[in-house]
Order: C-alpha cells, then structure tokens, then sequence
C-alpha cells in the first residue's frame, strides 16, 4: 500500500470534486491511499486568516507518504508551493503537478494554450472583433500570464495592436472582473468588441456588469471564458468556454504517480490533458434557451437553497447553544450534533493543546496575544472529537499528532481517503478537521462553513475561558494576601459569618485565634525587610500545616493574622494551638536563622451566645491575645473561658 499526498486550496465543488474524486477512485484501483490537505479559501490576499489556513500544510508529515501531487493551479501562494516542493524533495519523493508547472516534477496540464488560441481566432474571424480587451487573473500568476501570452500572439498574427487598454486583470473573480468593465466604461464611455477572460468566473462578472450597464450580450459586446465551470452553463447568456477534461486529468495525475511510484516511467516530465471548446450563447453561436429548458437547473438549485437554508438554522442553534455553555468540554459536547454535517463515515476534530491558555496573570493581560500559536501544529493534539457514521460521537484520548489521526495504521486499512481541513481563528491556530470523503454526499461551500463556524465557536469558547481564569484571578486577588496566600480582611470577613451563624443555629463551639508576630520590626530593622517577610510568610505557613482545611486563615495585618471555624470536637482549638507552636519550635532548631521566629496569641472557643455579634467574639480574642504580648509570654498563648 502507497500512501500519496493531494495538496489544493480554496475548495470548489466542480474542479475539486471532480479531479479529487477520479484521482482518488484511480489511485484505489492501485492500492494507494490519498491524504488530501486542503484550504479552505485560495489564500491569495496574504491576510491573518489566509496564513491561518494555509498553515494546514505544516501538517503534513513527509515520512509517512510516498509521493506529492499539488493541484498547482490552486496553490496560488508561491511560498507555500516552493516550501512543500522543498520538504517532498529533502524527503526524496516524487512530485506531480496538476494543472501548473514545477520545475522537475512530472506536469500534466489542462490544454488552455491550443484552446485559447482557437478562441481568440474566432472572436476575430466568426465574429469579426477587432477591438478585444482580456481579462487576466492575478498579474505575475504562471497560469494568467501564459494565457495573457497567448492573447498577445494571436492578436498579432491578425495584426491588431494590443495597448494597456486591451489588458486588466479580475483575479480569477467575478466581482473583480465587474469592477474591470466599470473602470473600462469610466475611462471610455463605451465598450470593446469583445472581452476575453482567463476563466468562466470573470465572464459572468463582466456579463452581469454590461447587462447593468445597458449592453447586450452577444449583441452589443462578445464574451468568453476558458475553465467550463458549471455556472458557466447555467448562466444566462450560457459562457463560450473551453470544457476542461478535469476527470481525464485525476485518471491521468493518478496513473502516473502510480508508474513513478513503480519505477515504470522517470519522475519528471509532462504531458497536456485536452479539453473541448463549446461556443455558446455568449458569442452568439448558440440560440438563446427557452425558460422551459431551465426547470430541471431551477429544481436543483432550489434543493441545494433548501439545503443549505437548514444548515444555516442548524449552525445558528449550535452558536445559540455553545453561548451558554459553562466549560470548554460543554462547547464541544454542544458541536458534536453539527459534525454530522460533514457527511462522513468518520470524522476527527483534533485541538492542539496549547489552544486553551493556563490560568492567566493580570500582568501577563497585555501579552497574551503574542503568545498563541501562529504556526504549526503542537506534538500532542489534547481534545479530539471523533464521530462515526454522522450520530454516534465521543472524546478521544490526546495522541502525536505526526500520526495525524488516531490508529493511523488501521485507519488507512479502512479507507481510501483521509481529508485534512484548518481550524483556526484569523492566523491563530486552533486544530485541524480531519475526515473520510465521498464524494456523493459531498458539499464543499456547506464543509468550508461548517469549518469556518466551528473554528469561531472554540475560538469564542477560548476566550469565555480565558476570561473567567482572569476574572477569578481578579477575584482570587480581591479576597487573598498576595505575600502569603492567605485570606485578606475582605475574604475572611466574606466567608466566616456563614460559618459563624450555623454554629449559633447548631449551637456547635466556634473558635477565634488572634495571633500576633513578636518583633518584626526588631527583625526587620536588624536583618532587612528579607528577613522580617520571612517571618510573615513562616506564621502563615505554620497556620497552614496544622489546618485541616476547614478553618479561614487570614493576615489582617503586617504582623496580625486570625484563625476562626467550627470546632470539630471539644479539644480541637488546644490541639490546633499545640500543633501550631510545635511547628515555630522544629522551625526555630533547623532555620539556622539569628533570630526566632515567634506569636502570641489569643484564644476564644465556646459556642456562640445568641445575640453576641462575630466582631464582639473576635474582640475576646485580640484581648487575650494582647493580654498574652503584654506577659512577654513566648510560646504560649490565653484561653479565653466564659
């Protein structure tokens, strides 16, 4: 068994479904498995979001494929394309490019140069056009430029002058495109013969634009394409176009890999998969349709309205739900039901495990943005979200993400294909979506939303979370000595009178211990505020270790602390107190320290008289205490008795 990388960006579901499918289906025949990893978007713009997604490439891991097939004329990202052509070539793979040239790779591509030539001589000769304007992609793109080349030398075998205003680029896009034809109308105030335009998507922009306009097509201005995309079809005037072979060119990428792969022909060179052109409506070869020739079109695309209409309600709800969810683990039980509509036989959501920040500092708020992960994917991938035939879903262990999935080994057994999406929120990188295709229940544009939503949703998810760790941090603050870490005036007096209340309804003994540092100024000014704060945080820790953890400890002071809580059994404040000033004594013999360390302090444990308020209880005890420091008593402490 093979396994073959499929690289491609910006999902569409008429050349990727096709050429995916007939690659994969081939590539099946022959034993070999396909891990396709894919963009969501064309990632031509360079934004956040675009560098978030094209981060899905760093997944890719070159030591469990035997060869790289890049759908080239998708990767519009350079940098991109010459990194994975790079990594497959220090990994000594081979590499096969479809629709686009790499240098010492085997290159199939689509035939647009003999098909644009024709197209353009039929423009000027069927149709008699002289002043033509094309209409490329992106300017320094292979793809667009070779077909703005073609353009210029047929116009100059007719002898027809090409000047600036004969060339604009759309971007592959139809907005783009629309936007073309009104800078052309504002220059001019009036249109060329004909617009030649490097795809299908562009024609349909500058058809709309001249329909908006007030021209006609054909009559007025000739317009083609050159892709053969569906819309291109259904549109109204049907596009002039070239229909792409795209299923011959996955049958053919995939038979190839597999000869390479076999050594049965050498790893570079090339050959060009034919398409046919088709003179439609556009160019006026082809009468108009009759509305009745639509019915079966319009009850498709209502289906697919419907479709998506549900989806839209569902991924509304899975927003609504997640919103109220109280932990990140809740936020991914509340997407598990949404995963179903990824039609698949089993699925992945994979997080990395530094996607949910630790606990956040207050002073650490300004710099959290610089700290999330940009780039790459962590080693261990700690939630993963697994569903199986679209119903039965459930929390994985975390596992190496290297392996890309869970059981790697057994999963490749099963499948023919794993598809590999990003997750992330503009350039930060959440996870990935893996799954198993089919290609008969595949929706692309409902997939990319899905991804796109649930990316969204943890993102939000991350920052509820982030924030409650601030807010109870904030909050942890508020009741807590930030030197010792025990309860502050506010805590101790936000907690103890619950306590304090019950023991008088239960009539159950309550205990007060007012403790008193002796001589921290004498130690500060001796030994330095170094020494004086260890002598804080050695009472604080003292009262720590003799604690059960049912009592509220607290500093009110520099050198004041109090101890109060329910008494669990009659003798239990002598014993606390016992506990207590036999920790100062082994502390005092192994510090090593000039000084010792010592308390004094006051005790009050009785249950409670009615009528007696909390602050009247611990004033019993600050008075045994102070009557404690005034006896010099070290060591030792005052019972308060009733």
């Amino acid at each position: 068994m093979k396994v073959i990388a499929l690289i491609s960006c910006g999902i569409d579901d008429s050349y990727h479904s096709q050429l995916v499918q007939s690659f994969v289906d081939k590539c099946a025949e022959n034993d070999c498995r396909v891990l396709w990893f894919q963009s969501l978007s064309s990632c031509s713009n360079n934004t956040a979001h675009d560098k978030g997604e094209l981060n899905i490439f760093n997944l890719i891991n070159y030591k469990l494929i035997d060869a790289v097939v890049i759908m080239s004329l998708t990767v519009i990202n350079n940098d991109v394309k010459d990194q994975i052509v790079k990594s497959a070539r220090e990994h000594n793979l081979p590499i096969i490019s479809i629709d686009g040239h790499i240098d010492g790779a085997y290159n199939i591509y689509l035939g647009y140069v003999d098909a644009l030539e024709e197209m353009v001589r039929h423009v000027i000769t069927k149709h008699n056009a002289k002043n033509i304007k094309f209409l490329g992609g992106d300017k320094g793109n292979d793809e667009s430029d070779a077909r703005e080349n073609v353009f210029r030398k047929v116009m100059a075998e007719y002898n027809l002058e090409v000047t600036d205003d004969n060339i604009d680029y759309g971007y592959f896009w139809w907005s783009a495109a629309a936007d073309a034809v009104q800078r052309h109308y504002d220059k001019h105030g009036s249109m060329p013969d004909a617009f030649v335009c490097a795809n299908d998507s562009m024609a349909v922009g500058v058809c709309g634009k001249l329909t908006e306009l007030g021209y006609r097509v054909p009559e007025d201005v000739i317009v083609t394409g050159i892709d053969g995309i569906p819309e291109g079809n259904t549109y109204f005037p049907s596009i002039t176009t070239l229909m792409l072979d795209i299923d011959s060119a996955g049958i053919t990428a995939a038979e190839r890999t597999v000869q390479i792969l076999n050594g049965e022909i050498p790893a570079e060179g090339s050959e060009t998969v034919e398409g046919t052109l088709l003179y439609r409506e556009s160019c006026g070869c082809e009468p108009a349709r009759l509305s009745s020739d639509d019915n079966e079109l319009k009850h498709e695309l209502y289906g697919r309205i419907d479709l998506w209409n549900g989806f839209s309600d569902g991924i509304i709800g899975m927003a609504e739900g997640v919103t109220n969810s109280g932990s990140f683990e809740e936020t991914l039980e509340n997407i598990k039901p949404f995963l179903s509509s990824a039609w698949t036989k089993e699925c992945w959501l994979c997080i990395c495990d530094d996607f949910l920040t630790k606990a956040v500092k207050t002073e650490d708020l300004s710099k959290s943005a610089e700290n999330y992960r940009r780039t790459g994917y962590s080693k261990i991938m700690k939630y993963v979200v697994h569903g199986i035939e679209d119903s039965q879903f459930d929390l994985l262990e975390p596992f190496e993400s290297e392996w890309l999935v869970p059981d790697f080994s057994n999963t490749m057994k099963k499948y023919n294909n794993l598809m590999f999406l990003p997750l992330n929120f503009r350039d930060r990188v959440v996870g990935y979506f893996a799954l198993e295709f089919t290609y008969t229940q595949r929706n692309y544009h409902i997939l990319r939303s899905l991804i796109n939503n649930i990316s969204r949703v943890l993102e939000n998810a991350r920052i509820q979370s982030e924030l409650k760790a601030v807010v109870n941090r904030l909050e942890d603050m508020y009741v807590h000595d930030s030197m010792t870490s025990l309860y502050n005036r506010r805590g101790f007096y936000r907690l103890v009178p619950k306590i304090y209340k019950k023991c008088i309804q239960e009539q159950k003994k309550f205990m007060v211990l007012s403790i008193d540092l002796d001589n921290l100024k004498g130690i500060n000014d001796t030994y330095g505020h170094h020494e004086g704060d260890n002598a804080i945080t050695t009472i604080a820790n003292a009262l720590l270790m003799v604690s059960d953890g049912n009592e509220i400890i607290a500093r009110f002071g520099g050198d004041e602390y109090i101890v109060a809580g329910a008494c669990p059994y009659e003798d239990f404040a002598d014993d606390f107190m016992k506990k207590f000033y036999e920790f100062l004594h082994n502390y005092n013999a192994a510090s090593g320290k000039p000084y010792k360390v010592g308390a004094s302090c006051g005790m009050y444990a009785f249950v409670p008289p009615e009528g007696t308020s909390l602050d009247e209880f611990i004033k019993f005890a600050d008075e045994l205490m102070y009557d404690e420091k005034a006896t010099h008593r070290k060591h030792g402490y005052s019972r308060g008795r009733m």
